[in-house]
């Protein structure tokens, strides 16, 4: 590493009851050629072969907890309270780093006035990957600019209010609006950081996150009729979306879902 002060960077795991994936996130992790970072791993109770995976990586692992929680988010800010790095990304079980250089590509660079760094992601798909590039923080006004896994944020910006665990939909969005609203300074890596596993966003609750990210959005400003457009087409779309799912078959859907990305898959193999 050519920098002798880089900083530390604390990388946050969530799981419940998902040994394998957490497995698969944790040797991500420990793969980054990137010396000065620590693991914390939340996990809900579970009671699948959890705790013999954070006991094969126990040397590797700085801080974890094994108890029933208030939700995901309630379990990120019990990471956020362990976390003593400078930056803090936060992990789900199954997501991994694109490949082993992602830290020390991020973080061997100036980044004395930045305060949110974001890159693109892969999202990953039972039988494809597609790329999906971050937005500007300017459309935040539309929901999230990028995943939160492609997402490392100065630690004491957060560490003492977090998330809002009430917020169950749509958390990770009002944290990241409100840093924003507040002029924190966000800067965009072109780097693709994350692979997320899509397995973890569930389909059939977009209608009650995409109103609520609405409803974040309001108790921070009067909406545009433009913008109030947009929401009231993407809640519709949500509607539809939640059919799909729950009508037809998941082989059409993921069938029909390659054909519509079909300009943004993913065809390299793993990196890691």
């Amino acid at each position: 590493m050519m920098n002798s002060n880089i900083p530390k960077i604390s990388v946050i795991i969530v799981t419940l009851n998902a040994a394998p994936d957490l497995q698969k996130t944790l040797e991500s992790i420990i793969r980054q050629d990137y010396p000065n970072m620590e693991i914390i791993v939340i996990d809900g109770g579970s009671n699948d072969g959890t705790p013999q995976v954070i006991g094969k990586f126990k040397d590797r692992i700085n801080h974890w907890i094994s108890e029933p929680d208030q939700g995901i988010y309630d379990a990120m800010n019990k990471g956020l309270a362990k976390a003593t790095g400078e930056w803090v990304n936060f992990m789900n079980a199954g997501d991994v780093f694109y490949d082993r250089h992602v830290l020390s590509t991020i973080f061997n660079q100036d980044l004395e006035d930045a305060q949110v760094l974001y890159g693109d992601s892969i999202a990953h798909y039972p039988a494809f990957k597609t790329w999906r590039k971050a937005l500007p923080p300017e459309d935040l006004w539309k929901g999230m600019v990028c995943c939160h896994q492609a997402m490392f944020v100065r630690t004491n910006l957060i560490k003492h209010e977090g998330f809002k665990p009430d917020l169950f939909f749509s958390a990770d969005y009002e944290l990241i609006l409100r840093l924003y609203r507040n002029g924190k300074n966000f800067r965009y890596i072109p780097e693709t950081v994350a692979v997320f596993d899509t397995r973890g966003t569930s389909n059939l609750k977009m209608v009650k996150s995409a109103r609520s990210n609405l409803e974040i959005l309001n108790s921070y400003r009067m909406l545009t009729p433009k913008e109030k457009r947009f929401h009231r087409r993407f809640i519709c779309q949500s509607k539809l979306t939640e059919w799909i799912y729950r009508c037809l078959p998941s082989t059409l859907i993921f069938s029909f879902l390659k054909w519509f990305y079909r300009n943004q898959i993913v065809h390299e193999a793993n990196h890691l």
